[in-house]
């Protein structure tokens, strides 16, 4: 019996407790191979390499390995190249075989790693089998599409076709995973209930596949449900490219709620909703939300500019129809969450920072999600075209993933190639919205000063751009010691991308050597100085508004600010705040009445350290605005004081 090996060495998540996710990619492919009767009873499954352990002790546990395939994606492809390296070292006939999102359309990847025997391209499953058949039997490879492999002193690479099944065998319920699940690692899993997209968004690797969605039994997605529960897995990450797009999919959700009551498991059910379908959409979030699966509701954009919609191929629903579901989902008590991505084609500084804005203008004020643009080597905007027609310049930085180790591996540095240019958004341009765009999740978003900012949006007619490029501009200048402290230091970290010294998530003081993204260390490091920064800001916008008519709010934004080591259970105050920010959120304006009140909340969980804060709130709690006591996460109440 031959000995087949996969490897998928994903990231590991947390400090003291934990978790990985299960090598799915892999064990899918691994999966369909065992299902032929003829590799069955010919090969052997080795098992996975599923973490990144170190070089030598992984390539010494793989005995008399035949195959090792490798799922290369950005976060473990350095790590792959230097294990086949290795492999090829103490093992020269073994056979490698690289497939995943990270390998290149062309011979490029067969030309930089010298190791590598075969890749295989778009989905893996029928290809990979075709080239175990081949390799038992002896015969040529040139006949299995979607391949490219070495022959002689040159490369061959074959025709490219897709494959439309949908019955697929399951890794979960054909025993590939049991080895693995009843370990002590806590394992997170992926649920694909269907495979395709049917977008085509030039920045994604999806669009280029072309291939129609197609739909798995459900059967079959209820039994891997099932399987999940009885593993105790808490988290599922559902690796559908837009839940809710199909009817079915209500199915799907009333399933897996019914197994977290049944059972407890998942805790978490995390999905891409699409964005075409907003009352079936909203119908499935408020179950989520009743059962405590999902985090928030996605409603993404990507960007706001017409331009760049059109240079991406995207199209977004409208900002008015944005504004009344925000709205709702406050009124219904539903987390929600918008992305953009910065350094997309036609992006400028001002359309850049004027959509982040736009979105607190139409309602989203507890979560914004700002991604770098990173050029995926088989997207459409990857292609040379592209990159020469938007002047699209990248900077290979060190890959680091936010809220896992910052040494992945303590051999090797991944990469990732980010946009830092394009010929609309100057690299000067570029760092200045990373900042802006910090300042806005941190003030805002994560909740250090959006009371203040809400009120003197509604109260004052200052608008949002306005706001916080005002914040930005004072915070820049070194005489504001405390703002400007906060400021620079995140600055650096643009700056250090440019210069490829670190990645978009870095290690924080006093947080150990976990990764934090930019927006979460802004937030962290002026939570240190809170006071500070409230007072040079507070005698900022007294100069513009006078001292008594922004006074009270700002001591309203103080007190609600939740602190490490501190707790409180009433907060006093001249206004009902409370009231009028809950209207504001729902979309029902007034003024704020001048009444004197006193607001009640649950503790909640108490932080006795700056990681344990950091993790409750700002990593597992920043959606649902876990950063203020007024958020219905603490079970708010006001009494009012005769």
């Amino acid at each position: 019996m031959k000995n087949i090996y996969f490897v998928q060495a994903n990231n590991v998540y947390g400090n003291d407790r934990k978790s990985v996710y299960i090598p799915y990619a892999s064990g899918c492919v691994a999966a369909y191979a065992f299902a032929d009767e003829t590799i069955k009873n010919s090969c052997r499954m080795g098992g996975f390499v599923y973490t990144h352990e170190p070089i030598k002790q992984a390539a010494l546990r793989l005995k008399d390995p035949f195959i090792v395939a490798f799922s290369c994606s950005v976060w473990n492809y350095e790590y792959n190249k230097a294990l086949a390296k290795e492999i090829k070292k103490l093992n020269p006939e073994t056979k490698i075989i690289f497939g995943g999102h990270n390998v290149l359309r062309d011979f490029g990847t067969l030309e930089e790693c010298p190791e590598v025997d075969i890749v295989i391209y778009r989905e893996g499953e029928e290809a990979f089998r075709q080239c175990v058949l081949s390799l038992l039997n002896g015969t040529d490879l040139k006949s299995i599409a979607n391949i490219a492999f070495r022959k002689d002193s040159g490369f061959v690479k074959t025709r490219e076709e897709g494959f439309c099944m949908s019955e697929y065998p399951s890794p979960y319920l054909n025993g590939i995973f049991d080895g693995i699940a009843d370990g002590e690692t806590q394992f997170s899993a992926i649920l694909e209930t269907n495979r395709g997209c049917p977008f085509h968004c030039s920045f994604c690797d999806w669009g280029t596949l072309g291939s129609r969605v197609r739909l798995f039994p459900m059967e079959r997605i209820k039994a891997e449900i099932d399987w999940i529960a009885a593993h105790n897995i808490e988290y599922v990450y559902c690796a559908d490219g837009n839940f809710g797009l199909f009817d079915r999919d209500e199915e799907i959700a009333e399933y897996i709620i019914s197994s977290k009551k049944k059972t407890g498991f998942p805790q978490n059910f995390r999905v891409c909703f699409t964005k075409n379908r907003t009352e079936f959409v909203k119908k499935i979030c408020m179950r989520f939300n009743e059962f405590g699966l999902d985090k928030a509701q996605t409603l993404s954009f990507q960007s706001l500019s017409p331009t760049v919609l059109e240079n991406i191929g995207r199209k977004n629903i409208s900002l008015d129809h944005f504004r009344e579901l925000m709205s709702e989902y406050s009124r219904l008590g539903i987390s929600t969450s918008s992305e953009l991505i910065l350094g997309l084609p036609g992006e400028t500084k001002e359309s850049f920072t004027k959509g982040l804005c736009d979105l607190l203008e139409y309602g989203q004020h507890k979560a914004i999600q700002v991604y770098t643009c990173d050029l995926l080597p088989n997207s459409e905007m990857g292609s040379e075209e592209s990159v020469e027609k938007y002047g699209i310049k990248t900077v290979k930085t060190p890959f680091a993933q936010a809220h896992c180790s910052s040494k992945i591996s303590c051999e090797i540095t991944e990469y990732n190639n980010a946009v830092i240019e394009t010929n609309t958004l100057s690299r000067e341009d570029w760092v200045y919205c990373v900042v802006f765009s910090c300042i806005i999740q941190a003030f805002h978003n994560i909740g250090l000063f959006r009371a203040v900012a809400i009120y003197l949006r509604n109260e004052f007619g200052m608008s949002y751009l306005d706001i916080y490029s005002s914040i930005a501009s004072f915070s820049e200048n070194p005489e504001n010691k405390a703002c400007n402290k906060v400021f620079s230091l995140v600055k650096g970290f643009a700056e250090g991308m440019i210069r490829r010294e670190n990645s978009w998530a870095v290690p924080c003081e006093a947080l150990g050597d976990i990764c934090w993204q930019f927006d979460e260390i802004y937030f962290l490091k002026s939570l240190e100085i809170a006071d500070e920064i409230y007072d040079e800001l507070e005698a900022f916008f007294a100069s513009e508004f006078g001292e008594e008519n922004i006074k009270a709010v700002f001591d309203y934004q103080r007190k609600i600010l939740k602190r490490v080591g501190c707790e409180t259970a009433e907060i006093y105050s001249d206004y009902d705040f409370y009231c009028y920010y809950k209207r504001i959120y729902e979309g029902k304006y007034a003024p704020p009445e001048r009444i004197k009140t006193v607001l009640t909340f649950d503790k909640g969980e108490f932080c006795g350290s700056l990681y344990d804060y950091a993790c409750a709130v700002v990593w597992y709690g920043r959606n649902k605005s876990a950063a203020l006591y007024s958020s219905d996460c603490y079970k708010p109440k006001v009494k009012y004081i005769d």
